[in-house]
Formats: structure tokens, sequence, C-alpha cells
């Protein structure tokens, strides 16, 4: 009986992704207390509304946009969490119009640079990537990418996102200079840039799986491509996989001629 209280479920769910950090698992969770039948309304709204928070975190702001518009749409007797969601929502909609940063000349060494982020609840974002003034490549700061020790995942992201709006049919040019200090012979690193469709439809994604960074040597990487003109967000980042860490430096991201 425990097992299927939906209360029961949803504080579990919400352990899961606050506590552990686990958004995946805890959407699936989420998902399924929203299809169980019998759910009570303050639970399910409870859970739609966490549902958008896990895609906040990771990223996904269209999906986490659509949640919170099914919050607002489907539950107005939970007045409360409507009004959470109403807040979130415009939080969204006033996103930042482009990439900050990119020179890393803002922010404290030894925490995340400001405008960036990395897809893990706050208390953790600075073990994921740090502000760095040795080792950079040309500018007085640079970033580096980090994975914890007891990260079962081997995987760190430093990405940013914002408004496709002022890229909409044009062709935008991602660049960056990463160099990898690897702990062993399958660490390597990667830089990505997609694009976010209206209607969740596939946008363009590439992540240089197929051209890694393995070297210790600083390394030019170049993504480019044209934005769809329904395009609703951009989203980029430099990836670390494995136990190694990645030196990031010199970011640009521009449009230019096709």
């Amino acid at each position: 009986m425990a097992a299927t209280d939906p209360e029961i479920r949803l504080e579990a769910a919400i352990h899961r992704e606050v506590v552990m950090g686990d958004l995946s698992s805890a959407i699936e969770e989420y998902r399924q207390i929203l299809a169980q039948a019998g759910t009570p309304r303050p639970v399910a709204v409870r859970a739609l509304f966490q549902t958008g928070q896990c895609f906040e975190k990771s990223g996904r702001r269209p999906q986490a946009r659509a949640a919170y518009l099914r919050v607002t749409k489907e539950f107005n007797d939970q007045p409360a969490v409507a009004a959470l969601a109403r807040e979130r929502l415009n939080e969204i909609e006033n996103t930042v119009p482009g990439p900050l940063n990119l020179k890393f000349d803002q922010g404290e060494a030894g925490k995340l640079p400001e405008g960036w982020f990395v897809p893990v609840l706050p208390k953790d974002a600075n073990q994921m990537a740090q502000l760095r003034t040795a080792g950079c490549q040309v500018h007085p700061k640079c970033a580096v990418v980090l994975v914890p020790e007891n990260d079962p995942a081997r995987i760190g992201n430093l990405m940013q996102s914002f408004s496709a709006a002022a890229y909409r049919g044009k062709t935008v040019r991602l660049r960056a200079w990463l160099r990898l200090e690897a702990a062993s012979a399958e660490d390597h690193a990667q830089m990505w840039l997609s694009v976010d469709r209206a209607n969740d439809r596939k946008g363009f994604f590439d992540n240089m799986s197929g051209r890694p960074i393995v070297t210790p040597e600083w390394t030019k990487c170049e993504i480019q491509t044209q934005v769809d003109r329904d395009a609703t967000f951009i989203k980029f980042g430099i990836m670390t996989i494995g136990r190694g860490r990645v030196f990031v430096d010199n970011v640009s991201f521009e449009t230019i001629a096709k």
C-alpha cells in the first residue's frame, strides 16, 4: 500500500530530485504519479510543478514552460502552486537575449562563472565548474569543467541557454579553445551546440562526438549552423567525459555570412 500511495511516492520523488540530483528518474516518477488513477489534485499539481523544476535544472526550458503552463491551465483550483508556476513562466519568458560572460571576466575564482550554469543542484555547482586564474590560454581568467570523484555519471557539463529570437534565420558560429587534463586514456572533452524549435520539433545538434578533444594542448573548436526560423532557444556548452578535466578559454558566439 505504501509503495502506491501518491503522497509517499511524491515525497520519494522530491528526495530523488533535490537530495540525490537524479533528475531523469525524478521526472519519470512524477510522470507515473500523474498517470496513477486516484491521485489527489494537490499531489498531482505538485508532481507537475516539480516536473517543470527538473526540466529547468537540466536546461530544457521549452519542456519546463509546457509543464508550468499545464499547472496554470489545469489546476486553477490549486492557487498556491499555480502562482509559483506563473512566476516561473514570467522568468522563462524574460530570459536573457544572448550569451553572457564568454571571456570569463566576471565571477570569483574557484566558483561557477557568472552567466553559466551546470545541470546539478546549486549546492553542487562549484564542484562541477570553476573560474580559474592560472593555466589559461589568452585571458587572465578561464574556466575548468570537472567531474567529482563520487559522480557515477562521469560527465561534467558547463553550459548556457538563451532566447533564439535574435538569431532566427541567421548563421551562427560557436568557437572555443579547449585543453584536456586526462586521468585515463578514455577521458575526452566535447563542445556542443543545439537549437530548440517550436512544438518540440528537432533542431540542430552537434556535440563533436566524432572529433573529441583528447590532448593537453590548447585546441580550437568550432561549430556553426543556420538557426531555424521557428527556433525558441539556443544552448551550448563544454563537456568533460570520464575523470579528466577540461580547461575552456576564448569562447565566442557570433552571426556570420552564410
